[in-house]
């Protein structure tokens, strides 16, 4: 089950044996199952924090019918519904591999079969400056800042852990399940790299310059994959870009949007462009020091 980390890792579903252009199938139709069993879970557990808190998922999924401009992430009942509906991706993707058997979790993380935590921390540690940073600095530069406090103690708490876990959890989806299906079932990395972004883009509910930015962030994100070998360092992106932005909007310094404009979607490819190339640079550097 362990792959060579010289492999691709877009194409590496059909090295596995025992591999038929099925079993990626199968293992997104019991993932869309999991899921499905762990939304309701998700549910029930937004409207048991509701009653402690006072919101209704009533008043949650009303809010959030105006997109992005008034969905809410800062409350304990926002950050569960809204943050963990996503999250629980992650373990719906566990539970199907150990059903269809083929491969493993850990297969879809990277080429060695499992997660590599030292890649990870290096890429979060440095695009702490890379992707963190200029994402606070533009805020400022925006002038959007309202000095409205959106956050509660425990939803800053839940808004940054299940951060964390929502964009692990489309990493797996996105640049793992999906990717390396469509990567067998074309035999083509640029095409399966495509492919995965378009339905990332989709589920975004920005205006068109928004879902045009998100899929061209879907696509630099598979590239990241391919380049370093596995999920680290898109998952470290994703991390710091998606975190970052529900900070600075819930302490009041940005506004969340719906509608981008042609310098969101610039400066978004501009700081991921530049994430790439640290990619290229560290990538051999931490496999010397791997071996």
């Amino acid at each position: 089950m362990k792959k060579n980390e010289g492999c691709n890792f877009v194409l590496a579903d059909r090295e596995y044996e025992g591999y038929r252009w099925f079993k990626p199938l199968q293992v997104i139709l019991l993932t869309a199952a999991f899921y499905a069993v762990l939304l309701g879970v998700v549910l029930l557990m937004a409207f048991l924090a509701g009653q402690v808190s006072g919101i209704s998922l009533g008043e949650i999924l009303y809010g959030n019918s105006g997109g992005y401009d008034t969905v809410d992430m800062y409350s304990p009942v926002g950050a569960i519904m809204n943050i963990g509906s996503i999250a629980v991706l992650l373990p719906a993707l566990f539970f199907a591999t150990l059903v269809v058997r083929y491969r493993l979790f850990g297969s879809y993380q990277s080429v060695t079969g499992k997660w590599r935590m030292r890649h990870f921390l290096i890429y979060f540690l440095i695009g702490l400056l890379i992707v963190a940073l200029p994402l606070i600095i533009n805020s400022f530069i925006k002038g959007e800042a309202t000095g409205k406090i959106h956050f509660t103690v425990a939803g800053f708490i839940l808004c940054v852990v299940l951060g964390f876990c929502q964009c692990s959890a489309e990493e797996h989806i996105f640049r793992g399940l999906l990717m390396q299906a469509f990567g067998g079932w074309t035999r083509n990395t640029i095409a399966a790299i495509i492919f995965q972004a378009i339905p990332f883009a989709i589920i975004h509910p920005y205006n068109i310059t928004g879902k045009i930015s998100v899929l061209i962030s879907g696509i630099l994100m598979g590239v990241m994959a391919y380049l370093s070998g596995g999920l680290e360092a898109s998952c470290a992106y994703h991390i710091l870009n998606n975190v970052t932005l529900y900070i600075i909007n819930g302490f009041g310094i940005q506004t969340v949007s719906t509608n981008l404009n042609i310098s969101d979607l610039v400066f978004d490819a501009l700081i991921q462009g530049v994430f790439i190339v640290l990619i290229v640079f560290l990538t051999g550097r931490i496999k010397e020091k791997d071996i």
